[in-house]
């Protein structure tokens, strides 16, 4: 993602709003079924591949939001990347379970928000 990310938006305040428009593009995707490690994670033991597999992306997932919060010049960067991090899990749910991709549109508002709040101009 963060490939795709760069290539669409210029700045890292804007990448870390258009991590929710790229984030919907697999939502209209024909078998959509929300996050592949989420899903796995549900139905196995814990301590295996899986669950490493799993802790290996959300460790990305967190350092990518947070990196792009603090170049970004937030002034928590630490608690805008927890908040962003929680939409953006909630917007995959949402989509898959609601069977509704319109969930990365409001995801992206509320992100748009929260990052213009926590990010002076």
């Amino acid at each position: 993602m963060s490939h795709e990310l760069e290539a669409r938006y210029d700045t890292p305040k804007e990448r870390l709003v258009g991590a929710f428009e790229v984030q919907g593009l697999s939502f209209t995707e024909p078998g959509f079924r929300g996050c592949a490690f989420i899903s796995a994670s549900a139905d196995v033991p814990p301590g295996g591949v899986v669950e490493q597999a799993a802790n290996h992306y959300r460790t990305w997932l967190h350092d990518l939001s947070f990196g792009l919060a603090r170049q970004a010049g937030a002034k928590d960067a630490k608690s805008l990347a927890e908040q962003l991090v929680l939409l953006y899990n909630g917007a995959g749910v949402s989509a898959w379970l609601d069977r509704d991709p319109s969930a990365e549109t409001a995801a992206r508002t509320v992100a748009a928000a929260q990052v213009d709040a926590a990010i002076p101009d």
